[in-house]
């Protein structure tokens, strides 16, 4: 009897057992499941404690007499004097950029930039390098998406036939996870449709020139005949602010307007311009308009498509 009890006993824990991990693993497929919501806009993003520290340990151990500065809204370096950093590979035929990025990936805690987020110089042979030669770059994403804020520069001396990194300087985020970018996505709420119906109803302004004199302004508010597309992908900038940045997000419509809509002050303003790669004699009247992609509010409107006028 008392076997058989043991065995009821035994049995029931396994079931608890079993169901509670039954639980715990859907939970956690709900919780990996879930989606990234926008919680706050502009989104805020504040740098990892000790950051400051981490680099200034790994700067001492690169190069002991190089002074730095920094950015505690950002927290990454905002630049490195007296780097004094010998790249004895770099030699003729070799690539300079390849080189300084091989210090770079060696020093993640001081530089804390991974190549693959930026757009890289053109190859620079190291034969060609000299006194003073600085290069610099974009940053193309961020978190997984396109960024257009982002700029690193870094020079490069040749001292005793050997080609020495001497600083570097930059404005810029570290590279930041995949969580941030699910939210900057989910902020994303700007659809062609809703800056369509915007713009149809905004007056757009224009400058009208004679021989390159400013004249007056038109304003032109779009028909439904004109043509309406995303000109660009979405691209997120950011602004300091204490100790974090904020992160938002344009995305620029193009109205194309018809040639039924012309009028002569249209046709005298800088919403006119040639079409690109034609004869000149092709022309076409437009104007981008920046949005904000959370709130579709309009930041900024550019009249002329593609060109500047006087």
């Amino acid at each position: 009897m008392r076997e058989v009890a043991r065995i009821v006993i035994l049995s029931l824990t396994v079931l608890i057992l079993t169901i509670g991990c039954i639980a715990a693993l859907a939970g956690c497929r709900d919780a990996r499941a879930a989606p990234a919501r926008c919680e706050q806009y502009p989104i805020p993003w504040q740098p990892a404690d000790g950051a400051q520290a981490a680099a200034q340990a790994e700067l001492a151990s690169l190069s002991p007499g190089a002074s730095m500065t920094w950015n505690t809204s950002t927290g990454t370096l905002t630049s490195v004097f007296q780097l004094a950093t010998p790249l004895p590979d770099c030699t003729d035929g070799q690539d300079a950029v390849a080189q300084v990025f091989d210090v770079i990936a060696a020093h993640p805690a001081l530089f804390q930039l991974d190549a693959s987020e930026w757009q890289l110089p053109e190859p620079f042979d190291c034969k060609y390098v000299s006194s003073d030669a600085i290069l610099n770059m974009g940053r193309r994403r961020l978190a997984g998406r396109p960024v257009a804020e982002d700029v690193f520069a870094y020079g490069l001396d040749r001292i005793g036939g050997v080609v020495y990194l001497t600083f570097v300087a930059g404005t810029y985020l570290p590279v930041i996870g995949a969580t941030m970018g699910n939210t900057m996505a989910a902020c994303n709420n700007l659809t062609a449709a809703g800056a369509t119906a915007i713009a149809r109803n905004t007056s757009l302004k224009a400058t009208v020139y004679s021989q390159c004199r400013n004249t007056g302004t038109v304003a032109y508010t779009p028909k439904s005949n004109d043509a309406f597309r995303f000109a660009s992908q979405v691209a997120w900038s950011w602004q300091e602010d204490t100790n974090h940045v904020l992160l938002t997000a344009q995305r620029t419509l193009r109205v194309i307007v018809a040639p039924a809509n012309y009028t002569p002050e249209l046709l005298s303003s800088d919403a006119r311009c040639p079409v690109p790669g034609g004869d000149g004699s092709a022309f076409s009247v437009g104007f981008d308009i920046a949005f904000d992609v959370h709130t579709g509010a309009i930041d900024s409107v550019k009249p002329g498509l593609d060109c500047i006028v006087c």
